[in-house]
């Protein structure tokens, strides 16, 4: 049985992506595969238990026969943080070792996913690099490319693991940086040791937010346009120009939400006759009755929040690149692109050299 730890040096890179898109090529190649995840960091109550979130969502997607608790045996809530602040760390060790025999049994790969990044676990005594030896796991690195950041951190996880380091993916990677991350990032890093396994181009759909989402960030109120609230909003913009330039630009976004005030009547209009998932109205005034009629014959929600524009961009913003793949269209999206993107042939060959 071979483990592969799929980790990174910044929390949302992509792990989860990563996994759902290679844990069904392992199975066509004929692998018996499961999924471990020895600390979470996503809490959430299933069945009146404390799961982590991304556990019960690979155990659905991967259709996994074992419990939450056994994927991932150790959730870090605020009671267990302040607890082991104060020296009282439980049984984290002996429940991840437990937790990997019974999840490990049968398996010929077993996929094991990091918290958040590879200096996870220490304030537990469950440092990541130590689980990583123990099991004996090498490494694909997941990091969105951010330039000479990224690299820095690539080179300091080369220092690390050394030969523990299978490869990296580049996720993330816009359409202008395309070109240099193949032709001059991808061969710096290979002369650096360091092999590239796939580079994944940014996708707005995997990085999009459902309408509903957006509503429980902004704590808003759904005016009209109920039925289309697990619509996915691809683009933020603000309407803050005058009519003539608004209904231009917004004709080259689409998918968008269309943050503006309560008394843009013109703007709100104007994003309506384009491809609009949702108004935004800030400053907590309603829209009048035209506006509201226009939306619902056009089916778009209109969400009147308390906040100003400027404070509902920056809310908007917080959340950009951090929202999780958990919808049926995301997880699609997501194996499509990687079967596209990611080297599966030589994660396999390296995993498993036979």
């Amino acid at each position: 049985m071979r483990t592969l730890f799929i980790g990174s040096t910044v929390g949302n890179s992509g792990k989860t992506m990563i996994t759902i898109g290679l844990a069904p090529a392992l199975q066509e190649s004929g692998y018996k595969v499961g999924f471990f995840k020895p600390l979470g960091k996503q809490p959430t109550m299933v069945g009146g238990k404390v799961v982590d979130a991304d556990a019960q969502f690979l155990k659905e997607v991967l259709h996994l026969a074992e419990s939450p608790e056994q994927i991932c045996p150790v959730v870090v809530t605020q009671d267990l943080f302040f607890k082991a602040l104060q020296g009282d760390a439980g049984d984290a060790p002996s429940r991840i070792r437990k937790a990997f025999e019974a999840v490990s049994a049968g398996k010929d790969v077993l996929l094991m996913g990091g918290a958040g990044t590879l200096a996870d676990g220490g304030f537990l005594g469950v440092p990541t690099l130590s689980l990583v030896k123990e099991f004996s796991a090498p490494v694909l690195l997941v990091d969105p490319y951010q330039n000479e950041v990224c690299i820095d951190c690539i080179l300091m996880a080369r220092e690390m693991l050394g030969d523990g380091l299978m490869g990296v993916v580049l996720n993330r990677v816009t359409p202008q940086a395309l070109p240099e991350v193949e032709q001059i990032v991808v061969p710096y890093l290979a002369s650096k040791g360091v092999e590239v396994l796939g580079v994944v181009p940014l996708d707005r759909l995997l990085d999009a937010v459902t309408v509903r989402q957006l509503v429980e960030i902004l704590q808003g109120k759904v005016v009209c346009g109920e039925a289309a609230l697990d619509e996915f909003v691809e683009r933020f913009s603000v309407g803050a120009m005058d009519t003539g330039a608004a209904l231009g630009y917004f004709q080259r976004l689409p998918n968008k939400a269309v943050i503006t005030g309560g008394n843009r009547a013109d703007i709100q209009l104007a994003a309506l006759e384009t491809s609009t998932r949702c108004l935004v109205l800030t400053g907590d005034q309603m829209p009048n009755q035209i506006i509201i009629a226009r939306a619902r014959e056009a089916g778009v929600p209109i969400v009147v929040v308390s906040h100003d524009t400027l404070t509902t961009v920056e809310k908007l913003e917080s959340v950009l690149g951090r929202i999780r793949i958990r919808e049926a269209p995301k997880v699609h999206r997501a194996q499509e692109l990687l079967r596209q993107r990611l080297n599966h042939r030589r994660i396999i060959q390296k995993l498993d050299p036979r």
